[in-house]
């Protein structure tokens, strides 16, 4: 019996390997130090949709700014949906915008007046 199933892991990894480029060809001790980011991003896409950054961190026992870093990589890559795109963060955008034309409109009445 064969395995027919070819899946090559890292996952990201396999699809964006300039993620993984080594910026470390000037300092050769540097090397070793180096981190691997490629396990954390290939749980970050399969759970970012389920789990909030804080959990995420939780479960691979990672800081949070290096989770909240990768976050912003993986969404400028367009590998993960950012979760902002939900109707509530539409509706505080709105909000903000409303606020601000409403102040100008105030100034501009105050100087009719």
């Amino acid at each position: 019996m064969t395995n027919t199933n070819t899946t090559t892991r890292p996952l990201v990894k396999a699809i964006k390997p300039e993620l993984y480029a080594k910026h470390t060809f000037h300092m050769k001790k540097a090397e070793k130090f180096t981190y691997n980011y490629a396990v954390l991003d290939d749980y970050i896409v399969e759970n970012y949709a389920g789990k909030s950054i804080k959990q995420i961190a939780s479960d691979m026992n990672e800081y949070h700014h290096r989770v909240q870093y990768r976050v912003t990589v993986l969404e400028t890559a367009k590998l993960i949906e950012r979760k902002r795109n939900t109707e509530r963060g539409l509706l505080v955008r709105q909000r903000k915008v409303l606020v601000k034309w409403i102040k100008e409109v105030d100034a501009k009445l105050q100087g009719v007046a």
